[in-house]
């Protein structure tokens, strides 16, 4: 019964905030602004992720989570308040690093999750000395953490992508250990979220609402230390290589990005309409269908990526995710579609 009403009770909690929140906005500066690079025509406020927020944190105050989730909480609080300061003001690229890298290193300290192992029984990847996991573990979050600030640039991706990838966490936890650790904690997560996803594609009666930075950066953060919490000590009920592949098209798609930016002598961060969903809307694909082919495809490259990983063994999953990647990024980077790109930018006649 708990399990029926308890996302029932999220959902509607998630909508009655976003209610609530909605008028707020324009009072507080919380307003996506159309400009040449988006599809809205109106001002559209951006209190999608300070819902979520306010729901799960609501949520764990009730059921008493364990201590080192609440630290998750706490360092997750830090990035949605620079992230609203960044929606409200905007914040220097440098000022945001450093905020995620410090809630970064609070979680490691206080939660005392790191990446430990890989899972890989050469190279000595079994067990990775605490300094270099501790590192890598940072640079992994922030990475990811971006990543979703990154993708989320037509409704429902972002969003989409993390129900994708905690959907893969909670049936790969079913089918290897026949329950799901802390199911109610991810009920209440998902729920959240995809009361959000429903505003956020004109699904309900209510306004339509954005993320925000505070958002995307929040669903990102999550979604990292939650893949760290399931396969890593010290819990590690998922082989640390699932991680990997529950967040394959959103890693791939900012790899590619990042690396066309830096082959054109641009900034890494700097704004464009260069990510995979751009393309195929610039190709003269709708939107709704653009985000069903997305996350359709997620679902089956994650699928495919953790059947491998558990039935054929880790080290082939790693290097089909290598040749995944590469055959990604020469798609995507291919001379073809580079000038196609550059014609748009108006870079080339």
């Amino acid at each position: 019964m708990l399990l029926v009403a308890l996302p029932i009770l999220t959902g509607l909690a998630s909508l009655v905030l976003i209610l609530v929140l909605t008028p707020l906005a324009e009072r507080v500066n919380l307003l996506d602004q159309p400009d040449h690079r988006k599809r809205h025509q109106t001002p559209v406020p951006m209190v999608g992720g300070l819902a979520i927020y306010l729901v799960v944190l609501s949520a764990m105050m009730v059921i008493d989570p364990p201590d080192k989730l609440s630290w998750l909480m706490l360092s997750a609080s830090i990035i949605v308040a620079v992230g609203a300061l960044d929606d409200a003001f905007g914040l220097g690229v440098k000022t945001r690093f450093a905020v995620q890298v410090l809630a970064s290193v609070l979680m490691v300290a206080g939660g005392g999750f790191w990446v430990q192992s890989l899972g890989l029984k050469f190279g000595g990847l079994d067990s990775i000395a605490p300094w270099l996991g501790i590192a890598f573990t940072v640079f992994a979050v922030v990475g990811l953490t971006n990543g979703f600030n990154m993708i989320d640039g037509i409704d429902g991706l972002a969003s989409g992508h993390m129900l994708v990838g905690l959907g893969s966490v909670c049936l790969t936890l079913y089918l290897t250990r026949g329950q799901v650790h802390q199911l109610e904690l991810l009920i209440i997560l998902m729920s959240a979220v995809f009361a959000f996803w429903l505003v956020n594609l004109s699904l309900t009666p209510l306004k339509r609402v954005f993320l925000g930075d505070a958002g995307s950066l929040l669903l990102g953060f999550v979604m990292a230390w939650t893949l760290i919490y399931y396969t890593q000590k010290p819990v590690a009920l998922l082989h640390p290589m699932v991680a990997l592949w529950c967040v394959t098209v959103p890693v791939f798609d900012t790899l590619v990005v990042i690396a066309r930016r830096v082959k054109n002598k641009r900034s890494p961060f700097s704004p464009d309409r260069n990510h995979l969903h751009h393309l195929f809307v610039d190709m003269g694909m709708k939107p709704g269908s653009a985000l069903g082919l997305i996350l359709g495809l997620s679902i089956l490259v994650n699928a495919f990526g953790i059947w491998m990983t558990y039935a054929l063994s880790p080290l082939a999953s790693l290097i089909a995710y290598g040749l995944f990647l590469i055959g990604f990024g020469y798609g995507m980077l291919h001379p073809s579609i580079e000038r196609q790109l550059a014609l748009k930018l108006r870079l080339i006649d």
